[in-house]
């Protein structure tokens, strides 16, 4: 049982880090096509603010996304 709930855990450790990889990559790109920072310091901060997103939100969604796994599995 705890194996199968870590199978799932791990798949949607690996969807959320996906998911949260190509947001990440939207969302920066976005703001170099619109040209939002101009500096090399806001281009920096914008980065750093990108990785602390991820690393912040990655865990939580994992969770989201494994509880989605458990609802289409069970079904």
């Amino acid at each position: 049982m705890l194996t199968t709930i870590f199978k799932f855990y791990l798949q949607g450790l690996f969807l959320a880090l996906i998911f949260v990889i190509l947001a990440v990559i939207f969302w920066i790109s976005y703001r170099a096509l619109k040209l939002k920072d101009k500096t090399v310091s806001e281009r920096q901060n914008t980065l750093y603010d990108g990785i602390m997103m991820a690393l912040i939100s990655i865990p939580v969604l994992s969770f989201a996304f494994m509880a989605i796994i458990l609802i289409i599995k069970s079904s």
